[in-house]
């Protein structure tokens, strides 16, 4: 019986952590794209310069969201 609490209790805060840190990917991910839009509509050197840094963060954050929208898939599936 304790070990069935214990397995719960930390599947629980596992979930939970899982959640925290999904919200945080996908928040970061959009404050970033909004950084890239705004970079790269000014037409300066160090905007565009800036822009591609940005850019590289971008990319692996969108894989990040992608997953993140499989596993909500399939849970309800």
């Amino acid at each position: 019986m304790l070990t069935t609490i214990t397995t719960t209790t930390t599947t629980t805060a596992a979930i939970g952590q899982a959640a925290i840190f999904s919200a945080f990917a996908v928040a970061v991910l959009i404050i970033l794209l909004i950084a890239k839009e705004l970079l790269s509509a000014s037409g300066g050197k160090k905007a565009v310069f800036f822009s591609r840094i940005v850019a590289a963060a971008i990319n692996p954050l969108i894989f990040v969201f992608l997953a993140i929208v499989m596993v909500k898939v399939m849970e309800v599936i």
